[in-house]
């Protein structure tokens, strides 16, 4: 297909979100914020911790001490030799510094990587239903997107995904817990996808990179953390950022860790950090990377009894409302089947109610609707008055 038509079909779908978002404020004009619902956007409705404002405090305080100016692209030395001490200590993989770039957000780090990756009419695995915004990080550098439908349980196809592999393609982008569908993928999954993968990769004389976006990695409701897919395969390139777990999407700081069993390794700690220059990011903000080293083992428990608590009371309406919907195992989505074939006329029906959802088109799925639960407990309530009300 075509770029332009490829960018065509992408705005579509992502329009769909920018869509409900507008009309959300729309009815909240017309109707009063009161009467209005909107369960659209995962944008985290929980406050930083303490000591996020506490690290502000003594950074602001510090002066001429903690500078302000250009650093060496990839990061401050000490902020990215705590990150690698964190990832190899949860992963048990030994990442060390050098293997850590920080970036603006988990998507500098994304477009970042891909812009290492990618020449023009290079292909990227995705896997339906994914982030609306991957297709467009793939057109920005000219790469083609090659989408793969999941397992009837939305678990990854991992037999497709190989076969979808072609001579050229470079990566696959992963997510999980997943942005739809609250799903997470279990260690045999990563195991087997590892296994294929490297199979391809032999034959094509050069890897093919899963790239992990992982912002959603602490948001955990199962009995143990989510499996770690660098120790299951080599050619993992880790993306994520402090936006979703810790409330900070706005302050944009992320950062992408190569595998230290990377093919590539030494090519891939040159060239991110160019990327980011070319990319017009030249280094993550300053204060947000010092600040990051001091969040980055803070622990998550409050974050996840915030949204366990909401997690559960959508499970219960769900439930309750007869629909079908994928396990909610981690992050703040639920992905349940609408009760009519259409589902961009379910959303625009719940739209009129004042209840704001996304279509499952939106993420490459038909036939279903993403809701959030990332935001404030009346808001949430409100919803699922709605919700059942209109059921």
């Amino acid at each position: 297909m075509p770029i332009a038509h490829r960018i065509h079909d992408a705005l579509e779908r992502a329009s769909w979100i920018r869509k409900m978002f507008e009309a959300a404020n729309i009815l909240r004009a017309e109707r009063g914020a009161d009467a209005v619902a909107d369960l659209s956007l995962g944008n985290p409705s929980n406050e930083p911790p303490s000591v996020f404002y506490e690290s502000l405090r003594e950074e602001a305080d510090a002066g001429e001490a903690r500078p302000h100016r250009y650093m060496t692209n990839p990061g401050y030395p000490e902020v990215r030799e705590a990150i690698a001490s964190h990832l190899a200590t949860r992963t048990t993989v030994p990442y060390t510094a050098d293997d850590v770039c920080m970036t603006v957000g988990a998507a500098g780090a994304l477009n970042a990587i891909l812009r290492v990756l990618l020449d023009p009419g290079d292909e990227v695995v995705l896997q339906s239903p994914a982030f609306v915004e991957y297709p467009f990080y793939v057109d920005n550098f000219q790469g083609q997107t090659c989408v793969v439908p999941p397992r009837p349980d939305f678990l990854p196809d991992v037999q497709r995904i190989a076969d979808a592999c072609t001579a050229n393609t470079r990566a696959v982008i992963l997510n999980a817990p997943n942005n739809p569908t609250g799903r997470i993928y279990p260690e045999r999954t990563w195991r087997d996808l590892g296994r294929a993968l490297a199979s391809v990769s032999a034959g094509l004389a050069r890897p093919i990179y899963v790239i992990f976006d992982d912002p959603y990695h602490h948001l955990w409701y199962t009995d143990a953390p989510p499996p770690e897919p660098a120790r299951s395969y080599d050619q993992v390139l880790y993306v994520t950022s402090f936006s979703k777990d810790l409330g900070l999407a706005g302050e944009r700081i992320g950062y992408v860790a190569v595998h230290p069993g990377a093919a590539d390794r030494a090519d891939l700690h040159r060239a991110l950090p160019f990327a980011l220059r070319v990319l017009g990011q030249v280094n993550a903000p300053a204060t947000m990377q010092r600040v990051a080293a001091r969040l980055i083992d803070h622990p998550r428990e409050d974050t996840r009894a915030y949204y366990r608590l909401r997690r559960d009371r959508v499970f219960d309406a769900l439930d309750a409302a007869g629909l079908d919907f994928p396990p909610l195992e981690g992050a703040f989505y639920a992905f349940p089947k609408t009760p009519i074939p259409d589902d961009m006329e379910f959303c625009r029906r719940m739209l009129d109610k004042g209840l704001v959802l996304v279509p499952g088109t939106a993420f490459g799925c038909p036939g279903r609707f993403r809701m959030s639960y990332a935001v404030a407990e009346d808001v949430l309530e409100r919803g699922l008055k709605i919700l059942r009300e209109a059921l």
